[in-house]
């Protein structure tokens, strides 16, 4: 998972540089880490797609275990005739039979369920592989929660390391740039040599490429941490 992570992070583009890294930027403006960490798990794209992924497995759930109605039958009929009844009237002298006609319709309703005896197995393992699905689901978006919050959690750490750093590097640097205008001017005056000033711009020189090799870390360490999150982290 973090070496896709970090593939995401290569190949996306970065479009500022280095020098785009402003002293002025320090670490008040940060936004809470904890508010850092909520915005790149709302807003990771694969966390996304498994949580779509076990939307639809609950739907196929849903559609199993309705599977049975395609074995159910609604069944109906209708009569009309003419039917003939016979009464039989008795006197003391005789039986006399009369026969009647009578027309009549009726109608029949019925439901029929043709299921076999093993569809009732089939159904419960279709419904058990789509649950254990979504538990796998569930497994993977708890370890993709867990990787993305360690690399919000590192990249933090490193861009609040590097602005405190950039802080005291700059007051080096500034002070180093000093070191050398004073020894320039005792140079110039014969009160120190040549060995003395190129040391102190030698100490300037590695000051500003520390400085720089910081300022380009920390770029890094924005950019990076801003594409994980997925919008702005500065207030």
């Amino acid at each position: 998972m973090k070496k896709i992570l970090f593939l995401l992070l290569t190949l996306s583009p970065l479009w500022t540089s280095a020098q785009d890294v402003n002293s002025e930027v320090n670490v008040e403006q940060l936004l809470p880490l904890d508010s850092l960490i909520t915005l790149a798990l709302e807003q990771a794209p694969l966390i996304k797609r498994l949580s779509m992924g076990q939307a639809q497995r609950e739907e196929e759930i849903k559609i199993a275990r309705k599977s049975w109605m395609q074995h159910l039958a609604l069944t109906g009929g209708y009569n009309y005739g003419n039917v003939v009844l016979a009464d039989q009237t008795a006197t003391p002298q005789d039986v006399n039979t009369i026969f009647r006609t009578n027309t009549s319709a009726t109608f029949t309703v019925g439901v029929s369920l043709r299921l076999p005896l093993s569809e009732f197995t089939t159904q419960k393992n279709r419904v058990s592989i789509q649950e254990f699905a979504i538990k796998e689901m569930e497994y993977q978006k708890e370890d993709l929660e867990f990787t993305i919050t360690q690399e919000v959690i590192t990249r933090y750490n490193d861009l609040h390391r590097g602005l405190t750093t950039i802080k005291y590097q700059t007051q080096k640097v500034e002070a180093n740039e000093a070191a050398v205008q004073v020894t320039e001017n005792h140079f110039k005056t014969g009160t120190a040599s040549i060995d003395q000033y190129r040391m102190a711009l030698d100490i300037l020189t590695t000051s500003k490429i520390e400085l720089e090799k910081t300022k380009s870390d920390v770029w890094y360490a924005l950019k990076s941490l801003e594409q994980i999150v997925g919008s702005p982290i500065l207030k």
